[in-house]
């Protein structure tokens, strides 16, 4: 299993994406019921820094569209969120200063 992550929309909200992730085999293992995906990757969470890192791109989905990171789960509310293309480039902050935290 592996760390991975899925940015998706539901049909009611199309322009409100949510952060979904978890150990899976495949991205396409997080989705759940008819959403849009825009994109994926994998994350390094790093509990004792507060730290998730976001990387690569996704097989099933491409690229992740960044644009659409606006609902992150409650329990990262006090982590701090990078973006980087690959792990062992040093990953850029994330604004998270608009996300809603459900």
């Amino acid at each position: 299993m592996n760390p991975k992550f899925i940015l998706v929309s539901d049909p009611k909200s199309p322009l409100a994406g949510t952060f979904v992730y978890g150990l899976v085999w495949q991205h396409k293992d997080l989705v759940q019921g008819y959403v849009k995906v825009h994109g994926g990757g994998w994350y390094l969470k790093d509990d004792a820094r507060k730290t998730m890192t976001l990387y690569g791109s996704s097989g099933d989905f491409g690229a992740p569209q960044l644009a659409f990171l606006n609902r992150i789960p409650r329990e990262l509310r006090d982590y701090t969120f990078f973006f980087t293309p690959s792990p062992s480039l040093p990953g850029n902050p994330l604004d998270l200063t608009e996300v809603e935290w459900f």
